[in-house]
């Protein structure tokens, strides 16, 4: 059988964490997340076989998620299971009034029930068998796979390959169960070894040498090396311009395709890279990063990036920019940054190159070398306003249209 996908909505860490051990368990694959609104995006983007929700969120009541759940044909059809501390049987009966297909308290005595009825739901589920056609045509990043994420630069020393490697290792802080790989495509010489201490021998361009039937879901999930202090697997970059010289450019598409597969995040440096290889990835791209320094000089050749991702048909609400205050304290302001570059600074950096170097210099995330840094507490904020706004992009390009919480 196919692995199925649960995903837990749920305001109570320690209730999340129990009902993920149950569904692991399972060979079930678990999404989880505190939020509703959070919630709406996994399951329009992810597509799960089963929904577990605590009716009693911080930011939207249970019964307005099932709602919006199932007024859209993307999740219409989805089982869902209330689960709640609230014995009251009115509120048992506005949920299942609202659309939840089950409801059961959070006590020992509904456990066996409700695992009954998680059994019953995934089982009820078709397995996904794709024809020869589907399986070998290519994917896209806003059909099919994990989110798509492109870091990308106008000018050397805005730290994109830093806040990469940094902002992925901050996936794990919101989603500790997902699964996050970072590729380095900066050419000639890839940058997110030296920053995270890998040295080993598989890189891009060993991948690329390889044959396509090789490079597949199974042999990333299986095979890619995992930094375990970043929380990410890694495909490194070419760790030289030789090596650069006889880079498989061909290949790049089909890998990014398997690490959809493979992965639920992939986030990829492609350095000032715009050459015909990395486009086709930015144009399926589901948020392109763009971290801008507050110096008149990068901010306009940020502008002329932009115009030119524009004429590719890439929108605004694809790019999420940052404000990454390397140059110093010295520099011009947000409002004229936004107003030369004609883009919205999604999130604002503090200047940190002194830490962010002593970082980089020993391997380690910015987080775990300085905790109690607002720059960490920062950091951690934006890899989740990425996410959300990826997410939210994906949700929009498969509806065919916009949407609203």
């Amino acid at each position: 059988m196919a692995e199925k996908t649960a995903l837990i909505v749920d305001g109570d860490g320690a209730s999340r964490n129990f009902l993920a051990r149950l569904l692991e368990q399972k060979d079930c694959r678990v999404l989880e997340t505190s939020l509703g609104r959070e919630g709406l995006i996994f399951a329009w983007r992810d597509h799960p076989d089963l929904i577990l929700v605590d009716p009693k969120l911080s930011d939207l009541p249970g019964e307005e998620l099932i709602h919006k759940l199932r007024a859209d044909a993307r999740s219409a059809s989805i089982p869902a299971i209330a689960l709640s501390s609230d014995p009251n049987p009115a509120r048992e009966a506005a949920c299942r009034e609202a659309g939840f297909n089950e409801y059961f308290y959070k006590s020992a005595n509904d456990i066996p029930a409700l695992m009954d009825a998680i059994e019953l739901w995934l089982a009820s589920r078709p397995d996904e068998t794709p024809s020869t056609l589907e399986q070998t045509a290519p994917l896209t990043a806003k059909q099919k796979g994990g989110l798509l994420i492109i870091f990308i630069s106008a000018k050397g020393g805005t730290g994109a390959s830093s806040l990469c490697a940094n902002l992925a290792m901050n996936i794990f802080l919101h989603q500790p169960r997902a699964r996050v790989v970072v590729l380095d495509s900066v050419l000639p010489i890839g940058s997110i070894a030296s920053i995270v201490g890998y040295d080993g021998g598989m890189n891009l361009v060993t991948l690329a040498a390889m044959p396509p039937a090789k490079t597949d879901e199974a042999f990333f999930r299986e095979n890619l090396p995992k930094l375990p202090a970043w929380k990410f697997h890694l495909v490194a970059g070419s760790p030289d311009p030789e090596s650069a010289a006889s880079l498989r450019a061909d290949r790049i598409g089909q890998i990014v395709q398997s690490l959809q597969a493979a992965f639920d995040f992939v986030f990829i440096d492609v350095g000032r890279a715009l050459s015909q290889i990395i486009l086709p990835i930015i144009q399926q791209a589901d948020l392109i990063a763009m971290p801008v320094s507050p110096d008149m000089g990068t901010v306009r050749l940020s502008r002329v990036v932009w115009q030119y991702l524009q004429s590719k048909g890439l929108s605004k609400d694809h790019i999420f920019t940052i404000l990454n205050r390397a140059v110093g304290f010295e520099s011009i302001s947000k409002a004229e940054v936004e107003g030369t570059l004609g883009l919205t600074v999604q999130s604002a950096l503090p200047h940190l190159v002194g830490n962010l170097l002593m970082a980089n210099s020993q391997n380690v995330p910015f987080a775990s070398k300085f905790p109690n840094d607002t720059a960490s507490m920062i950091l951690k904020e934006v890899a989740l306003q990425m996410i959300t706004h990826a997410g939210r992009v994906r949700a929009e390009s498969q509806q065919g249209g916009s949407y609203e919480f």
